[in-house]
């Protein structure tokens, strides 16, 4: 069986490990050479408490907590270098070193050059929405979807070697709105506004997540939860990822040690299933 290989491209430290992370850990302790680039310096995000005097090198903190993450993973680490933008609106998204000011077919060369030299079967990032609608998210769709495409074509980006390669699959992450709608309606019969979630009230719950028909593919890895609670308690800066820590560990590993993707490419229609990111790869 050839080496299989496996590219996350996403946009803040801390969305590998409180995003997929457990699907990360199992597949490099399966033995797939698992690469995650990650394209800003998270510098704009808000801090938890305690953390608040780290506003100054906040950059240096989350790439401290960044590269520890990636190691809990058993993964290697590659950085884009891009200034984090901030949440829609923020004044960050104006700074010209901003994520989402970047030129784009600039952008998109670096993330050829990463398919090029690593040659992955597997590429992974966010979807059109961003999950949440966050710029950076959203940039990662915008780069990595022509990037994808453009890897394997000679026409394209022909002074960025090695020799040009195509990956076989393009999965987006993606969860159910299922829970997202129980949620919803929890907040409004308590009186709290849905459209105002997070520590910086910023989230429309309400836009959050998608049917699960668009889903297609599900990865237990419940024998890999704790290396994915390390990963997450390593950005401590962003909380650690206690979001849960209020229900017991065993019901937290029960119900939400699976991640679930949209398979972009091939194009996959609504209903179908599968278990592994390289089921069918090479064949």
């Amino acid at each position: 069986m050839p080496k299989r290989t496996l590219l996350a491209v996403l946009a803040h430290p801390d969305d590998e490990s409180f995003g997929p992370g457990g699907t990360f850990a199992r597949y490099a302790a399966e033995g797939v050479d698992v690469h995650i680039a990650i394209a800003t310096d998270g510098a704009a995000g808000s801090v938890a408490a305690g953390f608040e005097d780290a506003r100054e090198k906040l950059a240096e903190v989350r790439a401290g907590e960044l590269e520890t993450a990636v190691s809990h993973l058993g993964a290697t680490l590659h950085t884009l270098g891009y200034r984090d933008s901030g949440y829609i609106n923020d004044p960050a998204n104006d700074h010209p070193d901003a994520f989402v000011q970047a030129d784009e077919h600039e952008a998109i060369g670096r993330v050829v050059k990463l398919i090029r030299e690593l040659r992955p079967q597997v590429i992974i990032t966010h979807d059109e929405t961003g999950g949440y609608f966050h710029p950076d998210h959203i940039q990662c769709w915008k780069i990595t979807v022509p990037a994808f495409h453009a890897a394997g074509d000679p026409k394209q980006f022909p002074d960025i070697g090695p020799a040009p390669y195509q990956p076989q699959r393009l999965y987006f992450t993606a969860f159910p709105n299922t829970w997202v709608k129980f949620l919803v309606f929890i907040f409004r019969l308590r009186g709290q506004d849905p459209t105002k979630f997070g520590r910086n009230q910023d989230i429309d719950m309400t836009r959050v997540g998608v049917d699960r028909k668009r889903l297609h593919t599900f990865i237990n890895y419940r024998a890999y939860w704790e290396a994915k609670q390390a990963a997450s308690a390593a950005h401590a800066s962003q909380g650690g990822g206690g979001a849960l820590s209020w229900m017991p560990k065993p019901i937290q590993k029960l119900l939400f040690s699976r991640d679930s993707f949209i398979r972009a490419f091939p194009s996959t229609p609504d209903g179908f299933r599968e278990k592994d990111l390289f089921a069918g790869v090479g064949e």
